[in-house]
């Protein structure tokens, strides 16, 4: 039998992945935008915790990485799409059709970070970062922030969100990586960066702090992207 199976290590990072993939399918389950979007937040925690548990323990595998995508997949792209179903603005089917475009940027995004050899950056909006914005409009919507509610009854706006997070997600955009902090000066300027102004952002205005730190972070992906193509 293979040993991925039988090592304890490999288990302790899979048992937090199986949660984040819990909360995943509890947000669905669940349908509220408040408390789905509060599930899919902790399975982000939990995405990230497997993570430091797997490098702290020195127990990656193929087993682990299979089960982190098919939970992120559930977690931030199957659970955000079907919220986006209950802010809808109208009833006709071509309404529903935007909400493909958010599970197919995700799986594709998934599957094109498998195949890729690891490196210090993302190629493309990461799928939980894409998955945080939407979560950000949700929860905007629950607390009842006017500029959001009317945004996104616009059917162009509607329909586009998931156009635009869909080519970010399969884009060549250079995203820095938050789990690379400390690597060099330069680096860990633009993750401060992000960390600091989403700190502000959340004292400022929470109720539009997530949904303009994904755009920041974008923006200072692009200004990264562009230095080191220098």
């Amino acid at each position: 039998m293979n040993q991925v199976y039988l090592n304890p290590r490999t288990k302790i990072p899979s048992f937090f992945t199986l949660l984040n993939l819990f909360c995943g399918f509890s947000a669905i389950v669940v349908a509220d935008l408040k408390t789905s979007s509060v599930l899919i937040l902790w399975g982000m925690f939990f995405d990230v915790i497997d993570g430091i548990a797997a490098r702290l323990l020195k127990s990656q595998s193929k087993l682990g990485a299979e089960l982190d995508s098919f939970a992120d997949l559930v977690s931030f792209g199957l659970a955000p799409a079907y919220l986006y179903l209950l802010i809808v603005p109208g009833d006709q089917w071509f309404y529903y059709v935007p909400v493909g475009f958010i599970i197919i940027g995700s799986v594709l995004r998934l599957a094109i970070f498998n195949l890729r050899p690891s490196t210090k950056h993302f190629e493309g909006l990461p799928t939980p970062a894409s998955a945080f914005f939407l979560v950000g409009l949700y929860l905007a919507i629950h607390m009842e922030s006017l500029f959001i509610i009317n945004m996104m009854a616009i059917p162009f706006v509607y329909i586009m969100v998931p156009v635009i997070l869909m080519f970010l997600n399969l884009s060549k955009i250079k995203m820095f990586s938050f789990k690379q902090f400390g690597i060099n000066l330069n680096y860990s300027i633009f993750i401060l960066a992000s960390l600091v102004t989403f700190a502000f952002l959340t004292m400022y205005n929470h109720r539009l702090s997530m949904p303009i730190a994904v755009v920041l972070y974008i923006i200072l992906s692009l200004i990264y992207s562009y230095r080191i193509h220098k």
